[in-house]
């Protein structure tokens, strides 16, 4: 039976700050897609969300896997690869940035890895390259801090290295804007914050970073209109904008002891509680393409889960 309220009613509750707002919760149990004793961290979809890309411990290697069969292939092995590893906007590759030691020297090199099982060096072996990799709307070029320049590289060898548009980024745990057209640097964040992570939003109008101290900041893409989500850290935008998800960490000082979801409202700006499992450490969440799963890493067995997600 559907029950009807009066006018009255609905005043009074808006008077006094009652409203119905929706939230996002878990829609059934987890499912582990790794098996007990592999370690892999850092999952991110694929645009067609029929894989994700998982790293091995302290980053090392790039991993897929299918969703949702969960089969496992590796794709690189190489050190470093799975640190701020980018999928190319059609899917068919993954920008990476490796490292190797070459007597006390570390040498690092950007690479596309496809997934048909080739690999294509985009840049010469060098010592001063830093950052992580951002794909161009197009997905021709690939850009990379190197030093404290950005470089632009093509993925078409016969094409030449362009910046085209504008790009959000950090550097020295601040937010800067590049327009890649010119040299000119903005600074976003404020003078002593120092910022760790930094999402943009699907449509390119907003960014969010989070804070050393796990406070999460939200800003039109101009750096105007910031204000502050509450705690959370490593954020991941939903595909339609509207929900920010987040990790909340407890640590002793050296380890951590415990870890769990929220998720943000990008409008109402209210902070959901999506999981609350002490004994599981939930992190690094990242939304599938539909916005209707979200897969994570638990720290505590080193699994990689994903769970569905559901509206109340």
């Amino acid at each position: 039976m559907i029950r009807r309220m009066g006018k009255s009613a609905i005043i009074l509750m808006i008077l006094s700050g009652v409203i119905w707002a929706e939230q996002l919760t878990p829609k059934g149990e987890a499912i582990a897609l790794t098996e007990p004793g592999q370690i892999y961290m850092a999952p991110k979809w694929s645009p067609d969300g029929k894989k994700i890309a998982v790293s091995g411990v302290k980053y090392d290697g790039i991993y897929l896997i299918d969703f949702p069969g969960g089969d496992l292939q590796t794709l690189t092995d190489q050190a470093g690869s799975g640190y701020g590893m980018a999928w190319s906007p059609s899917g068919d590759a993954i920008a990476a940035r490796v490292s190797e030691y070459k007597g006390y020297i570390k040498q690092s090199q950007l690479m596309r890895f496809n997934l048909d099982g080739s690999q294509q060096a985009l840049s010469e072996e060098q010592a001063s390259i830093s950052g992580v990799p951002t794909w161009s709307n197009s997905g021709k070029h690939v850009y990379l801090k190197s030093g404290t320049k950005f470089q632009a590289y093509a993925v078409d060898s016969k094409e030449k290295a362009a910046f085209v548009g504008s790009i959000v980024y950090l550097k020295n745990l601040e937010v800067y804007q590049r327009n890649l057209g010119t040299e000119v640097e903005v600074l976003f964040s404020e003078a002593g914050q120092r910022a760790l992570h930094l999402a943009v939003s699907p449509d390119g109008s907003q960014f969010v970073y989070s804070t050393v101290g796990e406070q999460l900041w939200i800003a039109d893409i101009d750096g105007s209109n910031r204000r502050e989500l509450g705690r959370g850290t490593a954020p991941a935008w939903s595909p339609d904008g509207k929900w920010i998800a987040s990790m909340v960490t407890t640590d002793d000082g050296h380890v951590f002891t415990g870890a769990d979801i929220v998720i943000h409202d990008v409008s109402g700006g209210a902070t959901t509680q999506f999981t609350n499992t002490p004994e599981v450490y939930e992190m690094n969440p990242n939304w599938s393409p539909d916005g209707k799963w979200l897969a994570y890493e638990n720290e505590r067995d080193g699994r990689i889960w994903v769970i569905e997600v559901g509206e109340e």
